[in-house]
């Protein structure tokens, strides 16, 4: 019965399912601002690609940043504060810190509406 605490640690890191996603996301560190574009999304968190050329993804990890999120082409985009938590070749893992309950909402709605579109039953209009 130990095992149980371990892998339930690793469910909890999964629990929401990341979303491929595919919009621009202004990164500020320090003084410094950068456009990357977003690959992945849950509530909790985001990863995004990192353009090749001089891009200081290994240097993020562990820092602070501020993110603005532009979520939809219409509504302004959004500021969220996060902490970069993994680099790789495909980009940075950011997780959002301090996420007031209206950003959850808007985060949770905008994965549900793309990420369970594929399984959505086609009977409801629109």
């Amino acid at each position: 019965m130990g095992a149980m605490k371990e892998s339930s640690r690793a469910e909890e890191k999964r629990r929401v399912p990341r979303i491929p996603v595919n919009f621009p996301v202004t990164i500020t560190w320090g003084r410094k601002q950068y456009r990357w574009q977003a690959r992945e999304l849950s509530e909790y968190g985001i990863l995004v690609a990192s353009p090749k050329v001089a891009s200081p993804s290994q240097e993020l990890v562990g820092e602070d940043v501020q993110l603005a999120l532009s979520l939809n082409p219409k509504d302004p985009p959004f500021s969220l504060l996060g902490v970069a938590v993994y680099s790789t070749d495909a980009g940075v893992g950011i997780r959002f810190k301090n996420v007031s309950p209206e950003h959850q909402v808007t985060l949770r709605a905008y994965a549900q509406v793309h990420g369970i579109g594929i399984s959505r039953p086609q009977t409801s209009p629109g």
